[in-house]
């Protein structure tokens, strides 16, 4: 069921919202209908669907996975294939589709140790272990009930229970468990370890629920994603919001979530919105692939209602 107040936000944007990715993200995610062959054609033929395809290697990767390579040759707009799996969750796309079965399978091999990683072995006590939990995220972000990933899902429950003890967590003890185990090795406050409790059968209500108090009010914010507490709200022309919402999207995979985003967030980003359908907005410096959606920012309301689809795919997670 959809919130009432969130009704006349998809009414406006599939009134206004004219382009493949906007009209594929609405159905598949607002209206929770699932999107028609027309619909994969359509966004097939986005030239941001091409910008993906094009620069896939046969392997799957877009080359290092994790650590750019500096000296590449050929100047990429995917500095390494985490972030073209990023952009692929940007633009919804699923594990059913080919470029993502593709790097599923890398993602696989690499996990197994049946193929090695382009990135630099970086010689220090547990690197290969934080490299295949790291590529483990992010297979979870497109795959959570993957059997690879079961065993570090489970652990990183179980060393995660051991380490609250009240309602902060012990780091010291967290990672003594994680050296025990020789199965995790990164920090719980790291966006990787977050994307693998989200989804997490092996994670109780209680826990969750104080890991996410935890991550809320954190003052670091989640490393890799924002250095801002998901609770301290920014508004559309501050130029961390961006930043902010992006803290909010990488915890909206936690089934408590709206038990979060519902005290005093969700209600700010409705208000951020509806200034958006009826204000002059002068919204901050965006991010030369993340959050573009329509294949033009240069005609009518683009860019704003692109903001508008962004902000609203956080609240549908209410």
């Amino acid at each position: 069921m959809i919130r009432n107040d969130l009704q006349p936000i998809i009414k406006y944007l599939q009134a206004t919202a004219t382009d493949p990715f906007p009209r594929y993200i609405l159905k598949k995610e607002m209206l929770r209908e699932t999107p028609t062959d027309s619909d994969i054609e359509a966004i097939h033929d986005s030239k941001w669907y091409s910008q993906l395809a094009t620069e896939q290697l046969s392997n799957g990767s877009w080359g290092r996975f994790h650590t750019q390579d500096t000296k590449v040759a050929v100047k990429q707009r995917f500095v390494t294939t985490e972030a073209a799996l990023r952009r692929a969750r940007d633009l919804a796309l699923g594990k059913d589709d080919t470029v993502i079965q593709k790097t599923i399978g890398l993602m696989e091999r690499y996990i197994r140790g049946e193929e090695r990683w382009m990135d630099n072995d970086e010689h220090h006590y547990g690197w290969e272990v934080a490299f295949k939990t790291l590529i483990a995220a992010n297979l979870s972000l497109f795959d959570p009930a993957n059997p690879l990933l079961r065993i570090k899902r489970e652990i990183c429950a179980q060393n995660l229970s051991k380490a609250f003890i009240g309602d902060t967590p012990d780091e010291v003890i967290w990672e003594s468990e994680n050296i025990k185990n020789n199965e995790i090795l990164l920090k719980m406050w790291m966006v990787y370890p977050i994307w693998l409790m989200q989804n997490n059968e092996f994670l109780s209500d209680d826990l969750q629920r104080r890991y996410l108090m935890w991550l809320w009010n954190r003052k670091g914010g989640i490393y890799y994603i924002t250095n801002i507490p998901p609770a301290d709200k920014r508004s559309l022309e501050d130029r961390d919001f961006i930043q902010w919402l992006a803290g909010l999207e990488n915890l909206s995979g936690f089934t408590l979530f709206p038990e979060m985003i519902n005290q005093g967030i969700s209600d700010h980003l409705l208000y951020e919105t509806q200034r958006l359908m009826t204000e002059a907005i002068k919204l901050p410096a965006a991010h030369p692939i993340y959050g573009h959606y329509s294949e033009s920012w240069r005609t009518g309301n683009a860019r704003k209602n692109d903001m508008i689809l962004r902000i609203l795919r956080v609240l549908m997670k209410c």
